[in-house]
C-alpha cells in the first residue's frame, strides 16, 4: 500500500467516527456532515486528500452498499397488508410524481433529466425522520415508507434506463441493452424462486441466515454473495451496479421476512464505514468554487420549489388509506428529501455527460439544503409523538 493510500484510510476513518457525533450536536444528517467533510479535506478546500482511483474504488462500493441497503428497507409483509385499493393508490401517488415532473419539466423547457432530479424518492433521510418522531409505526409512517419504496425503485429503474439511453443511442444496441435488463431481473426472479423451494426444503439450514447469534454468520455471508453476485451480473449485462445492487437488497428483503437482526448487522456494518466513504468521497469531488458561479442560487430555488411542489401535490391522494390531509402533506415534505439518490443521480449524470460538472454540484447542494430544510419542515407539521 502507497504513502498515501494509507493517509486516505486514515482520513476517512477519522471523518466515519467524528462527523456523525458532530452532526448529532447541530442536528443534521450524517450525510450532510460526511459530504461537508470530503469538501473540506479535499484539494478545493485543506488540500489534505486528492480524488484518485482508490477513493473512487471506495467511494463505488460504498454506494453499491448504500443501494443494497435501501433494497434491504422495503418491507414486503406491509405492503401486502395494505390491501389492493391500499397498492393501487400508493402505486398511483408514486407514479403520480414523475408525470408531475415531467409536466412541470416540459413545460418550463428544462433538461429531460430533471425528471430523476424532481421526481427522486429515497428512503434515507425519511426513516431517520419518522424515528425521530415516534412516526415509524404509525399509519403515517407505513404509508409514507411504502410510497418512497416505490418510488425509489422507480427512480432507478428510471436512472438505468437513462443510463442505457445514453450509451447506445435510439438504436438496435438500446433493444439489446433493455433486453440484457429484463435478463437482470429474470435471473433475479429464477434465483427467488430456488431459494423459496430451497428454503421450503432446508428450513433449519436457512434459519440460521436470521439466527442472531449464528458464529459463522451465514446471514452476512449470504448478504454478500448476493451483493457481489448482482453488481458481477450487472456489470456482464452492461447495465449500473446500482440495480443489481438495489435488487439484491429487495431480493433478501423479500425472501427473509424475519430479517430484523440480519438487516440490523448490515446497517451497522454499511453505515458505519462504506457509506460514510462514499458521501466523503462525493464531497472529495465537490468543486464550490464552481458552484457558486453564475446563478445557482436561482437553480437551487428552482429545484427546492419545483421538486417539493411535485412530491406535495401526488401525497394528497393519501386521505384514500385514512390518513387526513395534514398527514398527506406531511409525507409529501418528508419524501422531498431524497438526499442518497440526489447524490447517486447527481453521479450518474455526471459519468454519462448528461450534467456539467457545475450542475452536478447544485444537485449535490440542493441534497445538502434539502436534507436539513424537509427533516426540520416535517418535525413542525407532525409534532414528534409515541409510536402507535
Amino acid at each position: 500500500m502507497h504513502t498515501y493510500q494509507a493517509t486516505t484510510l486514515l482520513l476517512l476513518a477519522f471523518g466515519a467516527f467524528v462527523i456523525p457525533l458532530l452532526s448529532e450536536r447541530v442536528r443534521v444528517p450524517a450525510a450532510v456532515g460526511e459530504i461537508l467533510f470530503g469538501i473540506l479535506i479535499a484539494e478545493h478546500g485543506l488540500g489534505l486528500i486528492v480524488r484518485s482511483d482508490f477513493t473512487q474504488f471506495l467511494g463505488e462500493f460504498g454506494f453499491a452498499f448504500l443501494m443494497f441497503l435501501a433494497g434491504m428497507e422495503i418491507d414486503f409483509t406491509k405492503v401486502e397488508q395494505l390491501g389492493r385499493k391500499g397498492v393501487l393508490v400508493t402505486l398511483l401517488a408514486a407514479s403520480s410524481v414523475f408525470l408531475l415532473a415531467l409536466g412541470l419539466v416540459l413545460v418550463l423547457d428544462q433538461p429531460l433529466f430533471y425528471v430523476l432530479v424532481l421526481g427522486a424518492m429515497s428512503l434515507g433521510i425519511v426513516l431517520v425522520a419518522l424515528r425521530d418522531t415516534g412516526m415509524s409505526q404509525t399509519r403515517l409512517g407505513q404509508i409514507t415508507l411504502i410510497v418512497g419504496s416505490i418510488g425509489e425503485f422507480t427512480t432507478i429503474v428510471l436512472l438505468t434506463l437513462t443510463d442505457l439511453t445514453v450509451m447506445h443511442g435510439l438504436s438496435a444496441d438500446l433493444a439489446w441493452g433493455i433486453a440484457k435488463l429484463m435478463a437482470v431481473f429474470l435471473i433475479a426472479y429464477t434465483l427467488l424462486l430456488t431459494l423459496r423451494i430451497l428454503i421450503w426444503w432446508y428450513p433449519e439450514t436457512f434459519a440460521r441466515v436470521v439466527h442472531t447469534e449464528d458464529t459463522s454468520e451465514i446471514g452476512i455471508r449470504l448478504s454478500f454473495a448476493m451483493l457481489l453476485g448482482f453488481i458481477a451480473v450487472s456489470i456482464l449485462m452492461g447495465v449500473d451496479m446500482i440495480l443489481g445492487a438495489f435488487i439484491a437488497g429487495a431480493l433478501m428483503s423479500f425472501v427473509f421476512r424475519h430479517k430484523e437482526a440480519m438487516e440490523e448487522k448490515l446497517s451497522s456494518f454499511g453505515f458505519g464505514f462504506f457509506v460514510p466513504i462514499f458521501f466523503i468521497e462525493v464531497g472529495i469531488g465537490f468543486d464550490v468554487a464552481e458552484v457558486l458561479q453564475g446563478s445557482f442560487v436561482q437553480e437551487l430555488l428552482f429545484l427546492l420549489v419545483a421538486g417539493t411542489l411535485v412530491r406535495v401535490v401526488p401525497m394528497l391522494l393519501l386521505p384514500l388509506v385514512r390518513l387526513n390531509v395534514r398527514e398527506a402533506i406531511a409525507s409529501g415534505i418528508i419524501l422531498s428529501a431524497p438526499l442518497t439518490l440526489l447524490v447517486a443521480i447527481s453521479h450518474v449524470g455526471l459519468k454519462t455527460g448528461l450534467l456539467g460538472s457545475d450542475t452536478a454540484g447544485i444537485i449535490v447542494l440542493y441534497a445538502l439544503v434539502g436534507g436539513v430544510l424537509f427533516p426540520t419542515i416535517f418535525r413542525w407539521v407532525v409534532p414528534p409523538r409515541t409510536a402507535s
